[in-house]
């Protein structure tokens, strides 16, 4: 009996371990999408529209970074604020060992606008 307990609970201690590893990297994947599409928004004669399609793009394309059910509670907006283009990522991670809550979390990016020499 001693010896079910205490392979469930590595089991459990694993899982664990494993999802904070998978959060960690779904919030560097997020930092450099919100960092591509701040630079790519910030080029001149680009806007906040190119910003966010570009972050999407980074995250959820083809060849995106966070593909999957780790990155659908993700959502991207951008915006012009005086000289710079700010992208903000807001979501949640879910837990895959039941009972515990979300991690909530909004981050963000930002780049210079390019100006006309």
């Amino acid at each position: 009996m001693q010896w079910a307990v205490m392979l469930a609970l590595t089991i459990v201690l694993l899982l664990g371990v494993a999802n904070l590893i998978a959060m960690q990297y779904g919030q560097g994947a997020i930092r450099t999408a919100l960092d591509e599409g701040a630079r790519y928004g910030a080029f001149l004669g680009n806007d906040w529209e190119d910003c966010e399609h570009r972050a999407e793009n980074v995250l959820r394309g083809d060849s995106g970074l966070l593909r999957g059910t780790l990155g659908d509670s993700i959502s991207v907006r951008c915006e012009a604020a005086g000289d710079l283009m700010q992208a903000t990522a807001t979501g949640s991670f879910d837990w895959w060992v039941g009972g515990l809550p979300a991690v909530d979390f909004t981050m963000v990016g930002e780049a210079v606008h390019e100006a006309a020499p």
